[in-house]
């Protein structure tokens, strides 16, 4: 009796070995799993940075009507994965894409920002493409190619563009629709080529596309420059359209398209002033005419409070037409002022009011001021 009771013990225990070995295997496999899960969405959001920035407005103008409007509100990722195991090469590969919103339905009365968010054939749209690009970088070189903030707008209109309500109008970016079309604003199809060392960054541009009779190989250019030295920035920029027609569509841009811009400005403790002008040929419009002119645009800022929170900011915007130009009077000027609350790195609630003095060609006031109140919560 001893022996088949032994076998049936023997085989009893081979099954319990095998079965706490099973599981053991299928805990350490589950780990493995979990494990490589992990890494792998780590992997991924380590590569990927979301930001996002909400922002409206509410106000009235002088004669009382009353608004709320979008203050170009946007959501975005940045993309960088170093293909060299070694550090030292800093070799990328690099994208970005974002997103603008409409929070609110388009208000011409109560207008927040003379950005044109909604570019061409996206006015109403909930959510439309405002940047959206790849390519590499190496070491103090990048190039990119698709839809992207221009290097007019980056390395000289951008540092006066600092008012978080109104503004811009002076600094020629947004000339039709985002500026994507002439190349001065979030240029469209471009091929961009940036050196960034110390403090100096070098940027050209160029773009391809197909959307007239004069296409070209290279149907707008652009460069820039920008250097940085102890608080004080100054840059400069030019902007060319080849391929411009003589009676535009509403995506074309008008034959002789020029921009030129120099800007400075100069931060230091609680205080910032910033200065641009600009020459423009056939690159601004009134209806159907396009003319040439010249911009000017002044910010300066003062945190008046302790913690550095609040801040007083004050400026102006230019647009005057060139003589010859058969526009009367014409032109856009108007008074900025603002007062704001920094709560969260670089988000705002804040008091704004842009006084308007831009005439017709009869020399009559052709728009009203405005007052309104507004937050930008960027994350």
């Amino acid at each position: 009796m001893k022996k088949p009771f032994n076998t049936f013990r023997k085989r009893t225990l081979l099954l319990v070995l095998c079965s706490i070995s099973c599981h053991i295997y299928g805990q350490e496999n589950d780990k493995k799993e979990s494990e490589t899960n992990t890494n792998w969405i780590e992997e991924i959001t380590s590569r990927v940075t979301p930001y996002g920035s909400i922002r409206l407005g509410a106000g009235f103008a002088e004669e009382g009507e009353i608004g709320i409007s979008n203050n170009s509100p946007r959501v975005g990722l940045t993309f960088s994965h170093r293909l060299s195991q070694n550090e030292a090469d800093n070799f990328n590969i690099i994208g970005r894409v974002e997103f603008g919103l409409n929070l609110t339905s388009r208000d011409d009365t109560v207008e927040f920002a003379v950005d044109a968010d909604e570019g061409i054939a996206q006015v109403g749209d909930a959510v439309f493409t405002r940047i959206g690009y790849a390519g590499i970088s190496y070491k103090e070189f990048s190039i990119i190619f698709g839809k992207n903030n221009s290097i007019y707008y980056s390395l000289a209109a951008g540092q006066v563009d600092n008012f978080l309500a109104f503004g811009g109008t002076g600094l020629g970016v947004w000339n039709i629709s985002d500026g994507g079309v002439s190349g001065t604003g979030r240029a469209n199809q471009v091929l961009q080529l940036n050196y960034k060392k110390e403090g100096l960054s070098l940027g050209a541009q160029a773009q391809v596309r197909d959307i007239s009779v004069n296409s070209e190989s290279i149907d707008t250019y652009g460069f820039g420059a920008n250097y940085k030295l102890n608080g004080f920035v100054i840059g400069i920029a030019y902007n060319k359209v080849n391929d411009g027609v003589e009676d535009p569509e509403p995506n074309q841009a008008k034959d002789g398209d020029e921009a030129f811009i120099t800007a400075a400005s100069f931060e230091k403790n609680r205080f910032k002033v910033a200065l641009s002008y600009g020459i423009f040929k056939n690159h601004h419009r009134t209806g159907d005419m396009f003319y040439d002119s010249k911009g000017i645009e002044f910010y300066s800022r003062y945190k008046f409070s302790t913690n550095k929170r609040w801040h007083v900011a004050a400026g102006f915007s230019s647009l005057k037409p060139d003589s010859g130009q058969n526009l009367g009077d014409f032109d856009t000027k108007f008074g900025i002022f603002e007062v704001a609350y920094n709560f969260k790195k670089s988000s705002h609630i804040f008091v704004s009011t842009k006084q308007d003095q831009s005439k017709n060609s009869f020399d009559d006031r052709r728009n009203q001021s405005i007052y309104g109140i507004g937050i930008r919560f960027n994350f």
